[in-house]
């Protein structure tokens, strides 16, 4: 399915839920339930609080559904919501909070089944996103990993569009200098 499609798909399913038809929640759950959860697993690295958290991020999801702009993606504001209850859990558990690289098990992972060079270069890559700060690190994981626009990162850190470039543009400097790479 194509983005736009998808996205058509998203806006439709929160309408019918704001009409009364509360079942159609359930799509928007089962197309984001993974993404959500895969976000307050680098947050809290513990499946379960993870499990916990993204159910509370869908339950406040659907409690403010009426704040969703219909006209927009549906996926960011999600992302926001749950960005921004992960960082309330950091902040009320400060030390159980472990950042964790965007998705660093999985790149490990699929970079084990290949060959060790680069196993080695996953590993590099995981350490050097996990030594960013947050705000730079989540911007490149919304950026390049969830595909977001700048406008959507924007949108999900709370930034404005300038702000949002600027972060992703400073973390990957920070990565290149990290990789002792020239900037372009």
């Amino acid at each position: 399915m194509n983005p736009p499609e998808q996205d058509r798909e998203d806006s439709e399913a929160a309408l019918r839920v704001l009409r009364g038809e509360r079942e159609a929640f359930g799509a928007l759950v089962a197309r984001y339930q993974g993404p959500v959860y895969r976000l307050m697993l680098r947050f809290t690295r513990d499946a379960e609080t993870a499990a916990e958290l993204s159910q509370e991020t869908f339950l406040r999801a659907f409690q403010r559904l009426a704040l969703f702009d219909p006209k927009r993606r549906f996926f960011p504001w999600l992302y926001a919501l749950a960005l921004n209850l992960a960082r309330d859990h950091a902040r009320r558990s400060p030390g159980r909070f472990v950042p964790l690289a965007p998705d660093a098990d999985v790149e490990l992972q699929a970079a084990g089944d290949c060959d060790p060079a680069r196993a080695v270069d996953a590993t590099r890559i995981k350490a050097a996103l996990r030594d960013l700060p947050e705000g730079y690190r989540e911007a490149l994981a919304l950026r390049y990993l969830e595909d977001f626009s700048l406008q959507e990162v924007a949108q999900a850190m709370d930034l404005t569009l300038s702000g949002a470039k600027m972060r992703v543009h400073r973390g990957l400097a920070m990565l290149r200098k990290r990789f002792g790479e020239e900037e372009p």
